[in-house]
């Protein structure tokens, strides 16, 4: 039998040699691929920002310079000063004043919140159409159909037929109703009892076709993902190259049509998965601690995904800031948002190296900070205790930096570029006296935690709308569980837009679960032509089939097997002819698919 110890040795043992090779695997023999940088955020820690031996080794000097006497004085004379002004700082208390930093005036580059046309209506089709546009829906018809020929090439058995952009709208809003409607499994949505029937899905689409299509499902070019694996273990192989198509054209969308209002947050999003892959990670403090991580930029005031980056457990930056330095500055780009905004964001990410940056980029910034982050002050004259008092708090000052430690129900640390540390605030808490009753207090509130709970949880209001009616089903193709993320979004950031037109207008708006239902409804029943006629044309008239009976075509468009004696004479296409069905005039009018057989 093992002991802890042995099975914890076998561990890191395995974790090492992935990072030595899952750089260059896809993830077919690892559950989880991480960097370096991964392996220290496991202990909440960033390698350059938090480990002072790692830091030394990112310093560029040469050999002569290193160890020459003019080297060696100056490092003796810095060390002074440093060990000096340290000596010289001092954690103020509550009542001793504070300098108001320097405000940056709020400059959008664009206009802030929703950038259409304010005089047209949009519907939730209209809306989610903007994000998956008929482009990319296009695109993914035939990358699907490619995928699906070479299946049937390797000797899949499953019958299938091209398919077009109006089944693929309608498979997406079956999806969407399945997020509303939950079912154990997906053939539980064809059942025919009684009780647990659905029968708007059996209306819309076959069972054994919607399991065809997410078989066959595919966002990228087959032929050039075999171009790509050509390339495994080199530096031209890109491990997102089977979602890269979507993903760039849904982070294009995301920006072109809504600019970020003054507050903005970053943090990680975990896309959850069970799938043994290499890009999949693991953070302890998540909901779901398995999955893809993503980088996401959001709106703190609703939400809405602004931008993101998809983490492929190898640092994907060049700079020796470290991977929580780069993922800030990767996701901020000051040329297109503009200046003046204000940056919330958790210990991860702070750091005085960090926030001095963004100051000179004219974008503030607020976060809890890590005491061992380098660059905190290490003076502890005057610095709280372990005795201190609820609601006790000090500061200090280091030109644009303010760094705040304040006790509530255990000792938060904090950083700021734009905040004063105390403006009178107060919060209210209730306190168990010794005689066992409950009393409710008033505390000192520094303004930089009061701005960071206000406004720090734009990624988990957009989690939180993710996940309340999402797509994602059980696959263990990775780049599936990306699509059904990034349905997610689009619906998530089109209803947002939606709200944003109901305020502009001054109307309600109907809730979120409202917007899927009427997006379901449309996806399933769009109508491609802008234009569509009303009569049939007078060329095409009913004939007898010659030589026995045919299954209609819009019987079978429709989900059922009918039989018929009756064809369009010019089209050669047979259909019902009785008057109860009217399959005659249906498929002369727009429909919303018409599947080559």
């Amino acid at each position: 039998m093992s002991t802890p110890r042995k099975r914890r040795a076998t561990t890191e043992k395995l974790i090492k040699e992935g990072f030595s090779s899952s750089y260059e695997d896809s993830g077919s023999g690892f559950e989880s691929g991480f960097s370096d940088d991964e392996e220290m955020f496991f202990s909440g820690m960033d390698p350059v920002q938090d480990d002072p031996r790692l830091a030394q080794h990112e310093e560029s000097e040469t050999p002569t310079e290193a160890h020459s006497p003019e080297a060696v004085a100056s490092e003796s004379e810095s060390e002074e000063e440093k060990q000096s002004s340290q000596e010289s700082e001092r954690w103020k208390n509550v009542d001793e004043d504070d300098a108001e930093p320097f405000p940056f005036q709020f400059r959008p580059n664009r206009t802030p919140g929703y950038l259409l046309e304010h005089t047209q209506e949009y519907g939730p089709l209209d809306l989610f159409l903007l994000f998956f546009s008929m482009d990319v829906i296009a695109s993914l018809c035939i990358n699907t159909n490619k995928n699906a020929k070479v299946k049937k090439q390797k000797g899949k058995k499953y019958k299938w037929e091209p398919i077009e952009i109006g089944e693929f709208m309608k498979f997406c809003g079956m999806l969407v109703f399945m997020g509303v409607i939950r079912c154990p499994s997906i053939r539980d949505y064809w059942r025919t009892d009684n009780v647990w029937q659905t029968p708007f899905v059996r209306r819309i689409m076959r069972r054994d076709r919607f399991q065809a299509i997410s078989w066959s499902l595919h966002i990228s070019d087959p032929d050039k993902d075999s171009e790509n694996n050509a390339n495994k273990g080199t530096a031209g192989y890109d491990r997102l190259m089977k979602i890269r198509s979507l993903m760039e054209s849904l982070k294009v969308a995301c920006k072109a049509f809504y600019h970020p209002k003054k507050h903005l947050s970053i943090d990680e999003r975990m896309v959850p998965t069970k799938a043994k892959n290499g890009l999949k990670m693991y953070i302890k403090s998540k909901p779901h601690k398995w999955g893809y991580k993503l980088f996401v930029l959001c709106d703190s005031a609703n939400g809405y995904t602004c931008d993101f980056i998809v983490c492929t457990g190898k640092s994907q930056f060049k700079s020796p800031h470290g991977l929580s330095y780069d993922s800030v500055v990767s996701l901020l780009n000051p040329s297109f948002l503009g200046t003046g905004y204000v940056l919330y964001c958790d210990s991860f990410y702070t750091s005085p190296t960090l926030f001095r940056d963004l100051y000179e980029m004219k974008i503030g910034a607020c976060g809890t900070v890590r005491e061992n982050r380098s660059g905190y002050p290490r003076t502890q004259e005057n610095s709280l205790s372990r005795t201190s008092e609820r609601g006790s708090m000090r500061w200090i000052r280091q030109g644009p930096l303010l760094f705040v430690k304040w006790v509530d129900t255990k000792e938060v640390s904090i950083c700021s570029t734009i905040h004063k540390a105390y403006t009178g605030d107060v919060v209210s808490r209730r306190q168990r006296q010794p005689d066992g009753t409950w009393k409710v207090r008033e505390f000192h509130l520094p303004a930089p935690i009061k701005a960071y709970n206000k406004y720090m949880g734009g990624v988990d209001l957009s989690d939180q709308r993710l996940q309340n009616y999402t797509t994602r089903r059980k696959t263990y193709s990775w780049y599936k569980t990306f699509f059904f993320h990034f349905l997610d979004m689009a619906v998530v950031n089109a209803y947002l837009l939606y709200r944003e037109q109901c305020e502009v207008k001054s109307r309600k708006p109907m809730s979120h679960l409202v917007f899927r239902k009427k997006l379901c409804e449309e996806l399933c029943n769009a109508q491609l032509n802008s234009d569509p006629r009303k009569t049939i044309p007078m060329d095409h008239e009913v004939q007898r089939i010659q030589g026995g009976r045919r299954v209609c075509r819009q019987c079978k468009l429709e989900g059922r097997r009918s039989d018929t004696s009756w064809q369009c004479g010019r089209c050669d296409v047979p259909l019902c002819g009785s008057a109860p069905k009217n399959c005659f005039r249906k498929w002369h009018l727009p429909s919303p698919v018409k599947a080559k057989l």
